[in-house]
């Protein structure tokens, strides 16, 4: 793999700075960060856009541009960033993405025992095998949710799996992501609670299956 071109670099130091704090309210001018990173006005130019792209910062009448606060701001596609930038995990943002992904995946059982209750046919091809490797056991989860939330017939809550899946390999990708990875995997093995789930899913029962889900997804939360 080729190494990150100047202005990625750029972004990826100016995004840290300011998901840590430490780079708050005016950004230094163009002309002071191209001589910080001893790189060319152009490659800074691309560095702001994308911050800008990813609602960091807003570029102000005048040529000012500015850090926005990131709550009010920011959108899902930050999680994984949130999540594990380098060298560190962000443990209140790693329980946070485990949270929603228990809301989304309980609520999505849910509906898909209502609007689509073959899925859970196929649901019962996916459960895991207990002498699966870690690998495969979790592209195999993912292969579980991504059929049960397509159930759902709802983009939105495909659309936040995917930015969940990318939150949860962004906690893998961390050293600090131990006690994390642990609990996740050990989840995934549960397979008579899956199986549950998508019986109930194929029956038809709504309740059953989100509750079946929310108990499972919410196993793997760790206290605040």
């Amino acid at each position: 793999m080729g190494a990150m071109p100047l202005s990625g670099q750029i972004h990826r130091q100016l995004m840290d700075a300011i998901l840590d704090g430490t780079l708050t309210g005016a950004l230094p001018s163009e002309r002071e960060l191209a001589e910080t990173f001893g790189a060319n006005r152009h490659a800074v130019r691309e560095a702001i856009k994308r911050l800008q792209q990813a609602r960091l910062v807003e570029v102000q009448q005048g040529g000012a541009t500015r850090v926005l606060n990131i709550p009010d701001h920011a959108g899902l596609d930050l999680l994984p960033e949130l999540v594990a930038g380098p060298g560190r995990l962000n443990h209140e943002a790693t329980t946070g993405v485990l949270e929603l992904r228990a809301c989304i995946g309980a609520d999505a059982a849910r509906l898909c025992a209502e609007r689509s209750p073959g899925v859970g046919a196929a649901l019962l091809d996916l459960l895991p095998d207990a002498a699966m490797p870690d690998a495969e056991l979790a592209a195999g989860s993912a292969a579980y949710w991504t059929a049960l939330v397509a159930g759902t017939d709802s983009l939105p809550y495909r659309l936040a799996l995917n930015t969940l899946l990318a939150g949860l390999d962004a906690i893998g990708d961390s050293p600090a992501a131990k006690d994390f990875m642990t609990a996740l995997r050990e989840e995934s093995r549960r397979a008579d609670e899956l199986e549950q789930i998508a019986h109930a899913i194929r029956r038809g029962d709504a309740p059953a299956a989100g509750e079946t889900a929310r108990r499972l997804l919410n196993s793997s939360i760790p206290p605040r």
